[in-house]
């Protein structure tokens, strides 16, 4: 037996444990209806709401990566209190209960708000509620910490004494940042977008005062198609669209674990 494989073998039951606790409601819901049900859902309008849904989580994640590459630098490189306690307030929207967000977003971006009497005059007819873009910028709000941390911590842990060892070479902070320092952070803002994209689907609360509808009175995001099918007592078509999404999701998580791996 090799050094330290008796903590390894005593803690097994727990990482048994943990991954049964995650699977089995997840097998549940598979199995709970017929697959032919579930085949038959698919007319329903969920993979419609599947695909506009993935498509502005992916939106959103990629503007969290690109928002943290300049952000990383500088929180890292700055010395400074005052920007160090303005840092911590990132981890602040992920507490905040998601109709409290709905609501947040609602008094600030809606046209009739201040902010959105001052866009208006900028972009006249501007709409925020039912909109892609409500449902960006609430699901950049509620997600982009994930990303940022993400590369926040691959950064100052081991990239940062690369950039300076290229400094000392001769490199210019520009140069070593983008030559040496976001190379070499490709597969932090990769599990990054993942994670903000994952976090993006999973929302509902906040879209449900602000975005029920994201093109009027056609489509909804995935998760709010699938609670409006459980408000109207279609407890089997909501199990059903449930195991599509589920199904659908567990298909981008391995294609994005496979780029990981491959990265």
């Amino acid at each position: 037996m090799r050094k330290g494989q008796t903590l390894v073998y005593l803690f097994i039951p727990f990482f048994v444990i943990y991954i049964l606790f995650i699977l089995t409601p997840i097998f549940r819901t598979l199995t709970y209806e017929s697959f032919s049900l579930v085949i038959s859902d698919a007319s329903s309008g969920i993979l419609k709401s599947i695909y506009y849904t993935y498509i502005l989580a992916f939106v959103v994640a990629a503007i969290a990566v690109a928002f943290s590459i300049p952000y990383v630098y500088f929180v890292s490189r700055t010395d400074s209190s005052l920007v160090k306690v303005a840092d911590s307030l990132v981890e602040l929207p992920i507490m905040i209960p998601h109709t409290v967000v709905g609501i947040m977003m609602l008094i600030t971006f809606e046209p009739s708000m201040p902010i959105g009497k001052l866009i208006t005059k900028f972009y006249p007819g501007y709409q925020f509620l039912d909109t892609f873009l409500a449902v960006i910028v609430t699901l950049f709000f509620l997600s982009s910490a994930y990303t940022i941390r993400t590369v926040q911590v691959s950064y100052s842990r081991d990239v940062m004494k690369y950039e300076d060892v290229g400094r000392t070479l001769g490199m210019g902070s520009l140069r070593s940042y983008f030559t040496l320092g976001i190379p070499m952070m490709g597969r932090a803002m990769l599990r990054g977008l993942i994670l903000s994209w994952a976090r993006s689907i999973s929302e509902v609360g906040s879209l449900l005062i602000v975005a029920y509808y994201i093109l009027p009175g056609i489509v909804n995001v995935a998760g709010v198609f699938i609670y409006s099918q459980f408000q109207s007592g279609n407890l089997p078509g909501t199990v059903a669209s449930s195991s599509i999404l589920i199904l659908t999701g567990l298909a981008a998580l391995l294609a994005f674990k496979l780029l990981e791996g491959k990265k």
